[in-house]
């Protein structure tokens, strides 16, 4: 019986994949928009209690629970605010998602997963997954997407 996986790209779009038996859903929840979150600054509702939390938690528990939930690991951050917000976005996952294990990739191992390259950009992933897997690409998917549906894969070749 194939496990039911849910793999996510966090951050404030975040790009999910993940199956109900043999059927695979990508796409990109936008837990908030440029305006929400300049807004939520002016509020201080970043510091006190982000809503992109919460709209995360609602996403996850919407699905329901899964075999597995796989995530990219960051250890990075550009700024102290973007360290601060993905972390409670992983806390989120552990918290709100409903699975039987957790597993993160670090973001090089991925990239390299899937272009041979751990350090890809963008535009070579997305060219890595529409001539590897045309199945699962479409020029609809943002890069959010195409990281999940990488976690995704990576996932069921490694954890599965």
């Amino acid at each position: 019986m194939s496990k039911d996986v849910l793999a996510i790209d966090l951050g404030t779009n975040t790009g999910f994949c993940y199956n109900r038996a043999a059927e695979i859903f990508q796409g990109t929840w936008t837990l908030a928009t440029t305006k929400e979150v300049a807004q939520w600054g002016r509020d201080r509702l970043r510091r006190r209690k982000d809503p992109r939390v919460e709209r995360l938690c609602e996403h996850l528990d919407a699905l329901g629970g899964f075999s597995l939930v796989v995530f990219e690991d960051v250890l990075f951050g550009s700024t102290t605010y973007a360290t601060q917000l993905w972390s409670g976005l992983r806390s989120s996952v552990w918290l709100c998602a409903q699975g039987g294990i957790f597993e993160c990739v670090p973001v090089g191992t991925l990239k390299a997963f899937a272009t041979g390259n751990g350090h890809a950009t963008k535009e070579q992933m997305s060219a890595a997954l529409r001539r590897k897997h045309p199945e699962h690409w479409t020029p609809a998917l943002n890069d959010d997407a195409i990281d999940a549906t990488f976690l995704y894969l990576f996932a069921k070749q490694n954890f599965c």
